[in-house]
């Protein structure tokens, strides 16, 4: 940790909950990476040094979900609250249980998966939450998706995409 500045006061500057409130998010994922990348070796006293070896080590270490996963982390958060009645009606109206045919095998009892709509022509769609947001809760696993408890979604959330982004990084 940088001698200057005390851990839990640089953390708490640099996070990415605090950069993503000042960067603007049209300026596009890579740019935003680069900074939370600058901000982990800042962090840890690398900043200059060997800047072509990967940041994902040190994300890793001072436990920063990379942005990519952090997006993840947001919408299905917002899921979760549109699902648990936590969320203002007009996002919960962006999105529908799945249905469930009369003829069920045993991958059908899965009562938490959403409904996906079909992509429209238009480019720009892909990213509106009601595209998206279906796609990102199926693809969580079924254990996460079965969550009640907002805290416990959240850290259990955090640890699965936290595990899923540094996988094969050694620290």
């Amino acid at each position: 940790i940088n001698a200057e500045y005390g851990e839990k006061n640089v953390r708490k500057k640099i996070s990415v909950k605090y950069i993503s409130r000042i960067w603007p998010w049209n300026t596009g994922v890579r740019k935003l990476q680069k900074v939370q990348n600058s901000c982990a070796r800042f962090l840890f006293g690398n900043h200059g040094l060997k800047r072509w070896n990967s940041a994902m080590p040190l994300l890793k270490k001072a436990r920063f979900l990379p942005i990519k996963e952090r997006i993840v982390y947001k919408i299905a958060l917002l899921v979760f609250k549109c699902i648990n009645n936590m969320a203002p009606r007009y996002l919960a109206d962006c999105i529908r249980i799945k249905d469930h045919p009369i003829k069920t095998l045993r991958t059908d009892m899965d009562y938490f998966l959403l409904h996906v709509p079909s992509l429209p022509n238009l480019q720009p769609t892909h990213r509106s939450f009601s595209q998206c947001a279906p796609s990102v809760w199926n693809s969580l696993p079924y254990h996460l998706r079965c969550h009640l408890d907002i805290l416990m979604f959240k850290k259990h959330l955090k640890s699965f995409l936290f595990e899923k982004a540094f996988a094969d990084i050694k620290e």
